[in-house]
């Protein structure tokens, strides 16, 4: 619980109110006891959706949700790729949309749903660092950013910000010349820039507080985890983070945490979705990995060993048969 309420900032394209709608939703009911000032950075989004999102924190007096839209006219020439939209960019530009003495913020990307008390997340000690964020696994393309080898990577969808430090640094003003300069290499757009221009300034969080979709083919290892800590974040992640392109309101998406999605989409005033996506080639699909599915969703405990000990037996394999092919 905390006494001041924690500063919350969305940056969302109206073709995501939905998905924002089903955040806010699961954010008021996991955190009762704490208050929120949110603000919805926007592109696109009319008055009907702000009326929709306004409807859910309706007459909850521990919270104001506001709207601000962006003009994003001068950053256009940004780049953007299939399920990513310019309104991703608008995290970059949180501190200069607040008020200076605004001094810390709590940024969530709207494709997730909370299940846990904000209030450990929000009083993070980010040890003078100007972020605070949960790492991104698999990333390998740090030459492409002129990072240095072997540098930490995190993911931008939860991000805890230092303002104060990040206006002392006129960080944006270095953001937006960094996207412009690696246009051609950012494949996670400005998630690659902000990873690049705070190298060394990120503070890591625990994968509790940014489950993504990447950790269901982690090993423990990799995450800095204990075998038995690892299951039981899979089992309870603290927020669910549905990265990349497929995403739990697709009809093929087969994301083990999907139906949590669903659960409070029906407390949305969206309630009466449906997939759009659902084709005969779609059904075949969803059948064929069915079996696959149903093991990792009903006997995890069985499945992630399994899936471990296979992965181990495959690389012995690899290696075996490249030292027989040697002459």
């Amino acid at each position: 619980m905390t006494n001041a309420p924690i500063k919350l900032v969305f940056g969302v394209d109206g073709s995501y109110s939905q998905h924002l709608a089903v955040t806010l939703v699961s954010l008021l009911e996991n955190n009762p006891a704490n208050a929120f000032d949110i603000l919805a950075i926007t592109l696109n989004m009319g008055g009907e959706d702000e009326a929709k999102l306004q409807r859910i924190v309706a007459g909850n007096s521990r919270v104001s949700l506001r709207f601000q839209p962006f003009d994003i006219e001068r950053y256009r020439h940004f780049r953007t790729d299939n399920h990513i939209s310019h309104a991703s960019y608008l995290r970059i530009f949180i501190p200069e949309i607040l008020p200076a003495d605004v001094e810390r913020v709590l940024y969530l990307d709207c494709d997730l749903v909370v299940q846990a008390d904000l209030a450990p997340l929000w009083a993070s000690d980010l040890g003078g660092r100007t972020i605070g964020a949960v790492h991104n696994p698999f990333f390998v393309r740090h030459g492409d950013l002129a990072m240095s080898p072997g540098a930490d990577y995190f993911n931008a969808g939860v991000l805890l910000m230092d303002l104060a430090r990040w206006r002392r640094l006129g960080a944006t003003e270095r953001l937006v010349r960094f996207i412009e300069t690696h246009h051609a290499h950012l494949y996670a757009h400005d998630q690659d820039a902000l990873n690049a221009v705070f190298e060394g300034d990120i503070t890591e969080l625990p994968p509790h507080w940014n489950f993504q979709t990447a950790m269901l083919w982690c090993e423990p290892e990799a995450l800095s985890m204990s075998y038995r800590a690892f299951r039981e974040l899979l089992l309870t992640p603290g927020i669910i983070h549905y990265t990349t392109p497929s995403k739990p309101w697709h009809f093929q998406n087969t994301h083990p945490h999907k139906d949590v999605y669903y659960q409070y989409l029906a407390k949305t005033p969206y309630h009466d979705f449906r997939p759009r996506d659902v084709s005969l080639a779609g059904v075949l699909r969803r059948i064929a990995q069915w079996p696959q599915v149903a093991f990792r969703d009903r006997l995890p405990a069985a499945y992630y060993p399994t899936r471990r000990a296979f992965r181990h037996l495959k690389g012995n394999c690899l290696a075996l048969t490249a030292q027989v092919g040697r002459p």
